[in-house]
């Protein structure tokens, strides 16, 4: 029985919120006299307090901590109370207060009085430090609220960033401890890592992948970032489709470990098997067209000649459903057969009288048969990729599962299958020693899974799951392009690594998500840095002045761009200023990356710490 989907939705910043409405009338002189009324009962009945509260704002605003730090004083207060008493501390924190209040009662009986408050705070320096165990928890308590209003008026992405310190550390430590053992899974995303000068994690959300991730820089870097987001998916039980064209043993390895430890089924396809792979059979004739036509590598084919061959194979397609070879054959060995126009003018002698399209086939095979026969080059590159393929030590896989295997434990592959079960399929396409055989294979599992998960979007079937193409050069540009978009519609996150600075140069366009190890390549710096530029403000709002970010700013430390330009460490940055210069994504250590998320909520790390969570 398939798993049941997890549906966790992407959490959007929080927006500032008000205990007094913006919109009530008159709201500028209601609050102006709430805080006359508190100011004037501090410095009548809580002097001591308000002084140390004044004092802890101060600090809290010029220091940046964070609020957990006025625990220190309401802890100390706590301890001085109890040392005293706690009867002899709440009566010295009630002798100045009950001295004003009689004072203000006589004033009232005789109002001449009002003008001799000497005989009041004329004890002043023996009463008011009494106040002193009682006023620092009050003012920690007052100091704290005044923060927590703060936070409530103010949105999340312009909250000014926390100030590091022991609590960021110790977060920063119990966060990376977690991931390393596992803990790769966020409310919403996948964490990476961890932000070094706050502590927080660097995370991409599902909803932020769905419209492409590219993961670049050095090898062992964006293999091991890339298969943290598979881990992650993995463990949400999101259907996964893995297709490795590095070779690297590890990641299989590694996989493996990690769908046992999730108990997700996996299957393998790969040279030593043991699955069977074989998308042409059954659907559409039209789907099968497209399949083949978007894995064969054309060259200098004309366009022409493309159109009346994609022409061909739907004809194709359909006469081998009316009239259908041996189910044990290979779908691929029954098309290089039929690319003979010859042999698919035999074949449709073959289909059955009582066929109600039979007579329609027969006159689109004519037509379609004698153009291939005028322009014969396009069928010539699709028979002899096709036989290479078949012949390759991948390609021996690519056909139908034994019949004797077909069983509960069956080894047969089917993307759409591994969506329905949430399942995870690995395809180890090693593209050095198989070389255009493992780009082949690799272009049609992308367009397969498209297909199935724009297949699952139309049949209202959750398809939340995720693909992922180590070494992304060896997939057609215009085959990532229809699974970023497929990707957008359908619930299916992308997730492209590539190591090539000409393809992620191609690819960057096309993705939502940048995550950026070291490049030491200075022309795709310089071309990814605009990439990190701040947003541009949403309509009605002025553009914050401003310019690039200096380093050893708060950003350049590692805060984050929200929308509209505002900046995580209070620092404005002008729209299409890039927060990371080419020059500081050459000069990352080994071990950090940068984060861009494009929209619709943009953000940038310009600089977190990787942590791994799971690669071998």
């Amino acid at each position: 029985m398939p798993a049941a989907p997890l549906d966790v939705a992407a959490r959007e910043p929080r927006r500032a919120r008000y205990l007094i409405p913006r919109d009530l009338p008159r709201r500028g002189e209601v609050v102006a006299a709430l805080w006359v009324l508190a100011f004037a009962a501090h410095l009548l009945f809580a002097q001591l307090t308000l002084v140390l509260a004044v004092t802890f704002q101060v600090i809290s605003r010029v220091s940046r901590w964070r609020p957990q730090w006025l625990a220190v004083p309401a802890a100390t207060g706590l301890v001085a109370a109890l040392a005293v008493g706690p009867a002899a501390a709440l009566a010295g924190f009630a002798d100045g207060p009950r001295r004003v209040a009689g004072y203000l009662a006589a004033a009232a009986h005789h109002p001449a009085g009002i003008f001799h408050p000497a005989p009041v705070f004329a004890g002043l320096g023996h009463w008011l430090p009494l106040q002193f165990p009682l006023a620092l928890i009050a003012a920690a308590g007052e100091a704290a609220a005044a923060w927590w209003l703060r936070w409530l008026h103010t949105g999340e992405q312009d909250l000014p960033q926390p100030r590091p310190g022991m609590a960021v550390w110790a977060g920063r430590q119990l966060r990376s401890a977690s991931v390393r053992s596992g803990g790769v899974v966020t409310r919403d995303g996948a964490c990476l890592g961890v932000v070094g000068r706050t502590g927080e994690r660097a995370a991409i959300s599902w909803s932020e992948a769905q419209r492409g991730v590219l993961c670049t820089g050095s090898p062992g870097a964006v293999a091991a970032t890339s298969f943290q987001i598979v881990h992650a998916a993995i463990r949400r039980r999101k259907p996964v489709i893995a297709v490795d064209l590095s070779g690297a043993r590890g990641v299989a390895e590694s996989l493996a470990a990690v769908c046992e430890a999730a108990a997700a089924p996996l299957r393998v396809f790969g040279p030593s098997g043991p699955g069977y792979y074989e998308p042409l059979r059954g659907g559409d004739p039209a789907r099968k067209a497209a399949l083949v036509m978007g894995m064969i590598d054309w060259g200098t084919v004309t366009d022409q000649a493309r159109r009346t061959c994609n022409g061909y194979l739907n004809d194709l397609f359909a006469v081998a459903a009316a009239a259908p070879r041996d189910p044990g054959v290979p779908v691929i060995d029954d098309l290089v057969h039929l690319l003979s126009p010859a042999a698919l003018r035999a074949r449709v002698a073959q289909v059955p009288s009582y066929h109600p399209r039979r007579g329609p086939l027969a006159e689109r095979v004519r037509v379609s048969a004698s153009l291939l026969q005028a322009d014969p080059s396009a069928a010539a590159v699709l028979t002899e990729q096709l036989t290479g393929l078949r012949a390759s030590q991948l390609g021996r896989w690519l056909r139908p599962e034994p019949a004797p295997g077909r069983s509960a434990g069956s080894a047969r592959i089917s993307l759409s299958g591994i969506v329905r079960d949430r399942a995870v399929a690995l395809f180890c396409l090693d593209q050095a020693a198989s070389g255009r055989s493992a780009a082949m294979i690799a272009n049609l599992v992308a367009l397969d899974a498209a297909a199935a998960f724009a297949a699952s979007q139309r049949l209202e079937v959750a398809g939340d799951g995720l693909a992922w193409f180590s070494r992304c050069e060896a997939v057609d540009q215009p085959v990532l392009a229809a699974l970023v978009a497929t990707g957008a519609q359908a619930g299916l996150a992308l997730l492209l690594g590539t190591t090539s600075p000409q393809a992620a140069g191609r690819v960057a366009d096309l993705v939502n998500v940048l995550v950026i190890h070291r490049l030491d390549d200075p022309g795709l710096a310089a071309r990814l840095a605009p990439l990190t530029a701040a947003a541009p403000p949403h309509p009605g709002e002025p553009v914050p002045a401003g310019g690039p970010v200096a380093p050893g700013s708060a950003v350049a430390a590692g805060g984050h761009v929200g929308a509209g330009g505002s900046v995580g460490g209070g620092v404005p940055v002008a729209a299409g200023v890039p927060l990371v210069s080419p020059a500081a994504l050459g000069q990352l250590r080994p071990d950090e990356f940068a984060l861009a998320v494009k929209g619709p909520v943009r953000r940038v790390v310009p600089a977190a710490r990787f942590v791994s969570g799971g690669l071998r």
